[in-house]
């Protein structure tokens, strides 16, 4: 099968999540954690076992320790200075024998026994393991998203509150610094001054001996660097005004010294800040399939222009756990932004194909799409199983393709019809944002959204396009699926 034939493949799979994820055969690929949640779960998993060998090691250092304090003790060893005197030591035939036997037999025994560290050879495989650049940039962005997208104060996400929860976890001085020094590399001077004063700050409060000494920035450093941020956006002239914001409460927010930037459409919907929808009509659909007729569907018409209707209770634990239970993040694919018109391609989730093969899954849930939909559905699923991470969203799109750019993607038509189910719920953040009718839909575990992409002449809805709100805690998983045009030409009604 050709590139061109298995990218087009993939894509009519996974339209709803991006139109390219494949494609990168040139490039070496990088396995990152930030990404997936089920990803980051593994490098717990590492850490977890980094520690046991750690604290292994520490034991096996103890016990050796007091060993070789008994061979110390046992050997009566006197230091011989000068050569006179070992001269004379040697001149003992006794002396010269025990020498010999102890450097011949004992001395590579020992030297053996110190360097046994088969505990340093395991925590050297798992540092192999180990987060790169890369992973911790994906990490830095994520964090920088939801403070942004969502208008939070540093101080309060230094301290575990994070839009109105409270966490279990607070930020030491390090990673208040990597992510000043983050926003100070993107130009965000007023939060990375905040982020500046807040290590600042912490750095104050007593640390035990090892974070002192392994863990500490130092404290000049910091404050330069708070005094460069304020600089960039203000004047020298000001600058006793600056060293003491250094030293004021760091829960009171730094003035910006140039206008804030105005949320945009999608980060006011991400905020809650859209009007409310006036009711429309929730029903049972029992007349799409004659199955529904024994089992009607609970309906939400969300909107009708476009049309998107959002389904309850249509995706059960038990399913759940057959297409996510076995996942690594080696058998997921990076999921990325369009590659088509930017250069840059921005990471966004973990995701997998799931392809059945005829079981009872599969034929499950080829025949729910059909009750929702009314449409063919195929004979088997190839739905696209995808899971975010750390701060991880998905800029505005359309699951429509601009089909005079790229005309390889639209063999079959255009994409008609998207399915989004959420597999689980999400505490905070992860919505799915339609900007341009002000449409906010918070993922609900066994849930799922329906829309169609296209007008009946096969023209875009511009109206569709979506963006998913970075997630802020919980696990967010979906699965997705697009049906094609050209199949469905003898059996979709045009809706008015």
């Amino acid at each position: 099968m050709s590139l061109r034939k298995v990218v087009y493949l993939f894509v009519c799979l996974s339209a709803a999540l991006f139109p390219m994820i494949l494609g990168e055969e040139k490039k070496k690929i990088v396995l990152i954690y930030t990404t997936s949640i089920r990803a980051l779960g593994e490098l717990r998993e590492i850490e977890n076992s980094y520690m046991e060998h750690l604290t292994s090691y520490v034991r096996s250092l103890h016990k050796k320790v007091d060993t070789l304090k008994k061979y110390l003790c046992s050997v009566a060893h006197v230091n011989l200075d000068r050569l006179e005197s070992r001269v004379q030591y040697v001149a003992n035939p006794l002396n010269a024998l025990g020498l010999l036997r102890r450097a011949h037999e004992d001395w590579p025994k020992w030297l053996s026994y110190i360097k046994d560290q088969e505990d340093v050879e395991k925590m050297d495989k798992l540092v192999a393991q180990m987060p790169n650049a890369v992973d911790m940039n994906e990490a830095l962005m994520g964090l920088e998203r939801i403070e942004r997208f969502y208008d939070l104060k540093a101080f309060d996400m230094a301290n575990g509150l994070v839009a109105g929860l409270q966490l279990d976890t607070r930020m030491t001085a390090p990673e208040c610094l990597i992510l000043a020094d983050f926003m100070y590399n993107r130009s965000e001077y007023t939060r990375a001054a905040e982020w500046y004063r807040l290590t600042w700050n912490n750095l104050q409060l007593p640390l035990n001996p090892v974070a002192r000494e392994f863990y500490r920035p130092n404290q000049e450093e910091v404050r330069k660097r708070f005094l460069i941020s304020r600089l960039h956006e203000g004047s020298i002239d000001h600058i006793n005004e600056y060293l003491a914001e250094l030293s004021q409460d760091p829960a009171i927010p730094l003035v910006y010294l140039k206008p804030k930037p105005a949320a945009t459409l999608i980060e006011r919907g991400c905020r809650g800040d859209f009007p409310p929808r006036p009711m429309l009509v929730c029903r049972y659909n029992h007349t799409t399939t004659p199955f529904l007729r024994l089992a009607p569907l609970k309906e939400e018409e969300v909107s009708r222009d476009p049309l998107i209707w959002l389904y309850h209770d249509v995706l059960y634990d038990s399913e759940f756990e057959q297409l996510t239970v076995n996942l690594t993040r080696a058998e997921m694919v990076q999921g990325y932004t369009d590659n088509y018109t930017t250069t840059e391609k921005e990471r966004i989730f973990y995701v997998n194909i799931f392809e059945g093969s005829g079981e009872k899954l599969d034929r499950d849930l080829v025949n729910r799409m059909a009750d929702i939909s009314g449409l063919l559905t195929g004979e088997h699923t190839q739905l696209g199983t995808v899971n975010y991470g750390l701060g991880s969203h998905f800029p505005e799109h359309g699951d429509y393709s601009d089909i005079k750019a790229n005309p390889e993607l639209v063999e079959e038509g255009d994409r008609l019809v998207t399915f989004l189910f959420y597999m689980t719920d999400v505490p905070l953040g992860g919505a799915t944002i339609f900007p341009k009718i002000n449409l906010t839909i918070q993922p609900k575990k066994g849930s799922a959204l329906f829309w169609y992409n296209i007008h009946n002449d096969w023209e875009p809805h511009v109206l569709t396009r979506h963006a998913v709100c970075p997630t802020i805690e919980g696990n967010r998983w979906i699965l997705t699926k697009s049906l094609m045009a050209y199949d469905q030409m003898f059996v979709k009604l045009c809706y008015k």
